[in-house]
């Protein structure tokens, strides 16, 4: 289906004529494709941009579906922000197909790392850069603390280049911003280093590859990297159960906006507590109309961790 309004989206851009047209009030038009994107645009543009995100707050990233609309959108921005990978193959398919458009790829500022795609339980070990068969990027590179600062970094040159007037505030701004994840980092590490464990049980998507790696932390999960399967098997689950009582977990995590009906059922077996960990992916309606933002969701991530630790 996605596939099929590609060659739809092709038709319309081919005859329409992108260019950079500002907001109608003189701000710049940017653009972002999910909300790690979104988030980093707005810590440093606040409103002195025009800043929408194509996912809809609440949805589920790895089902989003690209619309006509987006696509025109995309060509019209002064700016588009994508984190890029294979979720996000078929934006690159739409850029291939334009000229002119200026993007900016959250993967393209970051060193990345490779996951493990085979099926069932998946266990961190270090990647010495040597070749995996079934391996591929891991996309979610926010998720590392270092990564999203060196993210708002770039990206604060990318705007300030397109609107110079305002080049010092936005500077203002990202440094800001890159000073406190600064902060929550050191608190992050200073937790993984002083606690009782240094293993999480995610029961659900691993989407923490590089959080994981950032903090030195093993991980047992259900499914490798973000791979959408519609159930783990009966040995992943009956592994997961061994291995929460054998060790003694207290805390079995889960992503935001997934079904928890995995982690609920492995607690039911373990009497281990049921907690979301954020993986930024996206966040609720609710949340988004708040403000949450980047920050406030890994803060909540702190707390979670320093009981899913000891």
């Amino acid at each position: 289906m996605r596939y099929i309004l590609l060659l739809l989206l092709a038709l319309v851009l081919l005859s329409s004529c992108p260019g950079t047209e500002s907001a109608d009030d003189g701000r710049i038009d940017i653009i972002a494709s999910s909300f790690p994107a979104y988030d980093a645009a707005r810590a440093i543009a606040g409103t002195a941009a025009d800043l929408s995100m194509l996912l809809p707050a609440g949805t589920d990233s790895h089902s989003y579906e690209p619309s006509v609309d987006d696509a025109m959108r995309i060509a019209e921005a002064d700016l588009f922000i994508y984190n890029g990978g294979e979720s996000d193959s078929w934006i690159d398919s739409i850029l291939d197909s334009l000229e002119g458009v200026n993007s900016f790829r959250l993967v393209d500022h970051v060193p990345t790392v490779l996951y493990e795609s085979e099926q069932g339980i998946v266990e961190g070990e270090e990647d010495h850069g040597h070749e995996h068969d079934h391996a591929m990027v891991d996309e979610h590179v926010w998720t590392s603390l270092e990564n999203e600062m060196a993210i708002v970094d770039s990206l604060c040159g990318v705007i300030s280049s397109i609107d110079p007037d305002n080049a010092e505030t936005y500077r203002q701004r990202a440094d800001d911003y890159i000073s406190r994840i600064a902060g929550l980092r050191d608190e992050f590490r200073a937790l993984a280093d002083n606690s009782e464990r240094r293993t999480i049980v995610v029961a659900d998507r691993f989407p923490l590859l590089y959080f994981a790696r950032e903090f030195g932390l093993d991980w047992f999960a259900a499914y490798p990297g973000c791979a959408a399967q519609s159930e783990p098997s009966a040995r992943t689950v009956a592994a997961m159960i061994d291995y929460v009582n054998e060790n003694s977990i207290p805390v079995i995590l889960h992503m935001e906006l997934a079904n928890t009906m995995l982690s609920s059922a492995i607690a039911a077996e373990t009497g281990a507590r049921v907690l979301q960990f954020n993986s930024v992916h996206n966040v609720s309606r609710r949340d988004f109309e708040r403000g949450v933002d980047y920050i406030s969701l890994m803060e909540e991530n702190l707390a979670v961790l320093e009981e899913a630790l000891n």
